[in-house]
């Protein structure tokens, strides 16, 4: 705790994470109440569909483009522009009168998410104080998950009375959080891998290439995360599926399961924020990441073993925790290991992986659904995916004697 009081004391620090606690507040309320105007306006079946799909797909289609934005223009710049523009655009959706004009605007926004993803996570480090990203990045996904616990409930009450006052109420807070991202002065230093290889789309897949060819680490924290999303993606469903095959409970109790999901991250948090310190006393930071990733994994497999709904909330909760320092540790190694000036490559080719690999753990669902594999089966399937690559890295991490992974990064 006293390291974050001593984050939201930095100037720099507490602007940049109050703007990103408004933008994923505004984010989450579209994200809940999107489904609500499409249903509302048109339909809630194929419809509603292709409205979701036109969210996510552009961040797996053009995802290499935001690599080569982010190195021309700098991270500051496309965060701050892409997100006024995207407020504008936020606005604009409930003045949408056909169905193919609010795709257009739906999808336009999606191609804008492309850009800010990748850019806001790379502005994480110029904003850290050297030797506190752990602790920094606790907040950062603090603000995420406070914002996914308000945004819906308050987007939820306030489309009640209509759609299109609260969509400008959100719209003016996307634009307002853009104004301090857009200030962000990033240090002047030079990278002569970026100015060697160019600034297009082959240069960036060559520069991604070479970042893991060169840094073993890299590699590894990929295998922890891209198995892991794939899991995740077909989450959502298993507990829907198990919470009325196997507990016999309503569908009510599975909006529980998954406010469960949110509660042990919260928890999560506070524990980073506690114990971080003596945990990485003990062990380096890529240790802490394979320990937390093996934990939430086998949490995951016990579901298998949960009796009733309350089994599998306590031990969704209970797996919140891991999944927070796991998060908080992926993204430490990435700001140790790359200076930041080519953290957008990265993040751009990670968020197109990563986001394929949620689909693919949601087209998984199919393997139930269609009857190829039982519940039993799937979750297995899916949650064994996770969580046996984790035990390879974490034995030759052992074998090797626990050697200290050094950071790559200068000192800024």
């Amino acid at each position: 705790m006293k390291d974050w009081k001593t984050l939201l004391a930095t100037r720099s620090f507490r602007s940049f994470w109050l703007a990103l606690v408004c933008y994923n507040f505004g984010n989450w309320c579209v994200v809940a109440t999107l489904p609500i105007l499409v249903a509302v306006r048109f339909g809630a079946g194929t419809e509603l569909v292709i409205s979701l799909g036109m969210r996510i797909l552009p961040r797996i289609a053009l995802a290499p483009l935001a690599g080569v934005v982010l190195r021309r223009a700098g991270a500051a710049r496309v965060a701050g522009s892409a997100m006024v523009a995207m407020g504008v655009l936020t606005a604009m959706l409930p003045w949408c009168a056909t169905f193919v004009l609010l795709q257009a605007v739906i999808l336009a926004i999606g191609v804008l998410d492309v850009f800010v993803g990748p850019a806001l996570l790379t502005l994480r480090s110029p904003v850290t104080p050297r030797g506190a990203e752990m602790a920094s990045n606790t907040l950062f996904f603090s603000a995420d998950r406070l914002a996914k616990f308000a945004g819906p409930a308050i987007g939820g009450l306030a489309v009640t009375a209509g759609f299109k006052i609260p969509y400008l109420a959100i719209a003016g807070l996307t634009i307002l959080a853009a104004i301090p991202i857009a200030r962000i002065r990033l240090p002047a230093t030079a990278d002569r891998t970026t100015a060697a290889s160019g600034n297009h789309i082959l240069a960036v897949f060559r520069e991604f290439r070479d970042m893991l060819r060169d840094d073993a680490i890299l590699v590894a924290i990929l295998v922890c995360a891209v198995p892991y999303m794939v899991t995740l993606g077909g989450m959502r469903p298993f507990l829907f599926w198990a919470n009325a095959e196997w507990f016999g409970a309503t569908d009510a109790a599975w909006t529980m399961l998954l406010t469960a999901q949110g509660v042990g991250a919260v928890a999560g948090a506070l524990v980073s924020g506690v114990f971080s310190r003596s945990l990485l006393r003990a062990m380096s930071v890529y240790e802490l990441l394979l320990v937390t990733s093996l934990m939430e994994g086998v949490l995951h497999i016990a579901l298998l073993f949960a009796a009733s709904t309350t089994q599998a909330m306590v031990l969704l909760l209970l797996s919140g925790i891991p999944e927070m320092l796991a998060y908080a540790t992926y993204f430490t190694l990435v700001q140790e290991r790359l200076p930041h000036e080519r953290q957008g490559v990265f993040y751009s080719i990670q968020q197109a992986l990563l986001d394929g690999a949620f689909v693919l753990g949601v087209a998984a669902a199919e393997l139930h659904a269609g009857g190829v594999l039982t519940l039993t089966g799937y979750w297995a399937t899916l949650s064994l995916f996770s969580t046996l690559p984790v035990l390879p890295l974490l034995a030759a991490h052992l074998r090797a004697g626990r050697v200290v992974v050094q950071p790559r990064t200068p000192a800024r």
